[in-house]
């Protein structure tokens, strides 16, 4: 029987038998975090506040509106920003965030709001917009060493990753590894997703168990979400392990008040391990959920992902779904290995959608670009 439970999913495996998996089960058990306080904290990506207060989309538009900027409401502003971005509306995140950055009282407060601004431009499939928010979050965070520059470091390198920028991503994770504590979570997930990337997979996976540490340890029942199980569910796809990706998906997607957008990724994942002609059904409610929070680049995923399903069933619809997902993923500026599918390889695959593995010596080699059509449009996936 799969392991089911992240306590039991930890130990480096290299099949599908039972047994350890991801985590280490000291770890399963979430520690008591002290809320942080509200002037003197100094920002990070996380605020320490818990995910029903603002609550929903509405009350957190409401707080914005009626709230006046100061430092001891810098907190609770920044959180609900998180929650529109969350809940499905990267737009209206980042256009507060572009609002109350200018008049915040610190520089490290602009900072953060400039990650979380670049955070939803890269949600809305702006990818260039956002690499260079923040890296503007950067240089506003300063040139001295702290955790906050780890923030938008990650977003910087999430970005060039999906515009196959590798060599520039690993610039800038160069240096030595900050420690493993919750403000670093996010740059060990973007180390974890430039492993990936290069097909490092061993390596991905040992990092997500960090960051899934992490966040057990002090992520539990609070925003913002880290998608560590999904990212980890992928490299076991990538490394075969398909039952043990599908137990650790099952997992994610059982969270309670799991965002539209992270709940596309797990079912987009989870579709990899379905029998064939349930593919399609999955993917369509993928499909569904990044309609309702506006991810482009996702969405391009998935529709690559809903064609070559298709195709295996002698559908050809397929097609269509891959003009729209090139379509889409040239009008978001993405590379060619952004829309590399977690499916096995086979005969008669799109070209469009495959890309070559990196060298030796080239870990994080750019892939060439690939021209794709742009008269479509994306249309239902129904």
């Amino acid at each position: 029987m799969e392991p089911t439970s992240t306590s039991r999913i930890v130990a480096a495996q290299r099949s599908d038998s039972p047994g350890p998996g991801i985590l280490h089960p000291l770890s399963a058990r979430p520690q008591r975090r002290r809320r942080s306080s509200s002037s003197g904290a100094a920002p990070h990506w996380h605020t320490g506040l818990s995910a029903n207060g603002p609550g929903d989309a509405r009350a957190a538009e409401r707080f914005l509106r009626s709230t006046t900027l100061a430092p001891a409401t810098g907190p609770a502003l920044l959180h609900a920003a998180r929650v529109l971005l969350h809940t499905g509306n990267p737009h209206r995140a980042a256009a507060w965030c572009a609002k109350l950055h200018p008049h915040v009282p610190t520089p490290a407060w602009a900072t953060a709001f400039r990650a979380l601004r670049a955070e939803a431009l890269l949600q809305l499939g702006e990818v260039s917009a956002a690499a260079d928010e923040a890296a503007r979050a950067v240089d506003t965070a300063g040139p001295r060493p702290g955790t906050l520059r780890l923030w938008p470091t990650a977003v910087r390198v999430e970005a060039v990753i999906v515009l196959g920028r590798y060599e520039e991503a690993a610039g800038h994770l160069e240096g030595p590894a900050p420690a493993p504590r919750w403000p670093a979570a996010p740059w060990f997930r973007a180390r974890g997703r430039l492993h990936l990337a290069a097909h490092r997979y061993q390596d991905a996976l040992d990092t997500f168990r960090t960051t899934g540490r992490l966040a057990l340890l002090h992520g539990n029942g609070r925003l913002p979400h880290l998608p560590w199980r999904s990212d980890a569910a992928e490299t076991l796809l990538r490394l075969g392990r398909t039952g043990q990706a599908r137990a650790v998906l099952s997992e994610e997607l059982a969270l309670p008040g799991l965002g539209p957008r992270h709940r596309a990724v797990a079912l987009r994942l989870l579709a990899v391990t379905d029998e064939p002609a349930r593919r399609p059904h999955t993917l369509g409610s993928a499909i569904d959920e990044l309609r309702r929070c506006k991810d482009r680049v996702e969405l391009a995923r998935s529709m690559a992902d809903l064609s070559h399903a298709l195709d295996l069933l002698g559908d050809c619809s397929s097609r269509v779904f891959l003009r729209r997902a090139t379509d889409l993923a040239a009008d978001c500026g993405l590379s060619s290995a952004a829309l590399e599918t977690a499916y096995p390889s086979t005969p008669g695959r799109t070209a469009a959608l495959t890309s070559p593995q990196p060298r030796p010596g080239h870990a994080f080699r750019e892939p060439a670009s690939e021209a794709a059509p742009r008269h479509h449009t994306v249309g239902s996936a129904r």
